[in-house]
């Protein structure tokens, strides 16, 4: 009878529960009221879910050193924050510390494991259901356990390099994330310079649409022109506005994306100075195999991949040692002691020294299967380090050439805008004395207008493929000397040295 009584229990209790839960709707039951009801139809969070949702991380600010040159910001100023406080810096430098921590916790293998141990039991039972006499007992032990692994055929040796050969690779990807940094700061800082200077150029061409528009004007009021010329001189006079003021808004997203790729936000107040170091046209070498071979020696990123094909080649190792047994070490001291209601406590020592050996014999072919998956991960690795040079060689291949073609292309751009400076003169002068027809003129005035853009362009390239270069082969490039004459400075700036 006592028995069921228990039961019965029991059973009010899982009713009593099972109440509960319906009552308060916990996901135990109900795990479909925690989604959106419909595919179409948007998850509303609560309140306190929706602020912890957005509860970010706050951006950093503009130091206060930088503050007095927060309108003319250098581009090494740029870079030294940027490397700081950029998160793909952070990321990749967080990633090499928590390698470095999965390194040392590896070579824990290397120390005896000691762990203590404690433990404590009530007991009570018998009585007149049993027919015996009740008792009642506590129990309790104190022990020190030790393991060691003496030999296990070089399994522990290849683990252990494995994670240091993951923190190498770590490390590498932290001295990428600098390069990349650096080169996106460098460009990003080129291209903003070099938006500017093309806003400067439109200002110039909205200058000379006017112009073309009042010669056109004058000649109507001269009864020698004709209204089909004064609206074809306003066309192009809004076309040129509309160039304007689409490169005025260029402006401000590589303003952005300079401040993004410094660390900031990209609303941040902040202006750079115009003032730019030249890139070391001389330092290019004739021979693009020369660089090829120094990409292929400085790169972080092809190191980092030829690390993980070394970190494979010791998992490899690590798997094959477990075809192996393993020896290993133990010891364990316990004391215990056990007191019956009523009477004295009793205390016992034991000691326990031995050596263990543990061989494989069957594992479910687990073992060959996890040497066939390293084997395969080897040769993946090997794969991918063939695909990263061919990508370094193809990266410094472009990147050479893009830069050679940008220096060549600043003096087509130079002999392009020359021509057409003339040429439009020539065009206004004819227009003016009435030899000439509107569209000679407003042809003339588009060609230099392009040909001003391209200038500008084609010096804007220069740096911003010079910066791609460095990047490309890892280093800076071997500088024997400034060139002569130099390179013209981006279009309302100047040329240091």
């Amino acid at each position: 009878m006592a028995c069921f009584k228990y039961v019965y229990f029991f059973i009010a209790l899982a009713a009593i529960v099972h109440l509960v839960s319906c009552a308060g709707g916990v996901p135990e039951f109900d795990p479909y009221k925690e989604a959106s009801r419909a595919p179409g139809e948007a998850w509303v969070p609560s309140g306190e879910e929706r602020t912890k949702s957005f509860e970010l991380e706050e951006l950093p600010a503009m130091p206060e050193e930088l503050r007095p040159d927060e309108d003319k910001l250098t581009l090494s100023q740029l870079v030294d924050f940027a490397l700081v406080n950029n998160p793909t810096t952070q990321v990749a430098w967080q990633d090499a510390r928590a390698a470095a921590a999965v390194w040392a916790q590896s070579r824990g293998l290397y120390y005896p494991q000691i762990g203590g141990t404690a433990n404590y039991a009530y007991a009570r039972g018998g009585g007149s259901s049993t027919g015996s006499d009740p008792y009642r007992e506590q129990y309790g032990n104190v022990g020190l356990t030790l393991s060691y692994l003496l030999f296990d055929f070089g399994g522990r040796e290849a683990q252990i390099d494995a994670a240091r050969l993951a923190l190498i690779n770590a490390n590498w990807n932290q001295n990428d994330a600098i390069q990349n940094v650096l080169n996106t700061v460098a460009v990003s800082y080129y291209s903003y310079i070099g938006s500017k200077a093309l806003v400067t150029a439109f200002e110039t061409n909205l200058e000379e649409a006017k112009t073309s528009l009042e010669a056109a004007e004058l000649r109507l009021e001269a009864g020698v022109g004709t209204l089909p010329d004064v609206l074809q001189a306003r066309a192009q006079l809004s076309q040129v506005e509309l160039n304007l003021v689409d490169a005025e808004g260029n402006v401000q997203i590589f303003r952005g994306q300079l401040a993004t790729a410094v660390g900031w936000p990209a609303n941040i107040s902040y202006n750079v100075s115009d003032e730019v170091n030249e890139p070391p046209v001389a330092a290019l070498s004739d021979n693009v195999n020369d660089l090829i071979d120094i990409g292929m020696k400085n790169r972080p990123d092809l190191a980092a991949v030829q690390a993980t094909v070394r970190q494979q080649q010791a998992l490899l190792g690590e798997a094959k040692s477990r075809f192996f047994p393993t020896i290993s070490a133990g010891a364990q001291v316990l004391e215990w002691w056990v007191k019956p209601e009523g009477g004295t406590r009793d205390y016992f020592t034991n000691y326990l020294v031995g050596v263990q050996l543990q061989v494989p014999i069957f594992q479910g072919f687990t073992i060959i299967n996890s040497v066939r998956e390293a084997r395969a991960e080897l040769e993946s690795a090997k794969a991918a380090l063939k695909l990263q040079e061919q990508i370094v060689i193809n990266d410094v291949w472009n990147a050479y050439f893009n830069f050679k073609t940008s220096v060549q292309s600043l003096n087509a751009a130079g002999n392009l805008l020359e021509s057409a400076t003339e040429s439009y003169d020539a065009s206004l002068a004819r227009y003016r004395a009435g030899v000439g027809d509107i569209i000679e003129l407003l042809n003339a005035q588009t060609t230099l207008a392009q040909a001003r853009a391209e200038y500008v362009q084609s010096k804007t390239d220069i740096f911003t493929t010079y910066a791609d270069l460095v990047n490309a082969i890892g280093t800076e490039l071997p500088s024997p000397g400034a060139p002569e004459g130099g390179i013209p400075a981006l279009e309302g700036g100047t040329t240091t040295q």
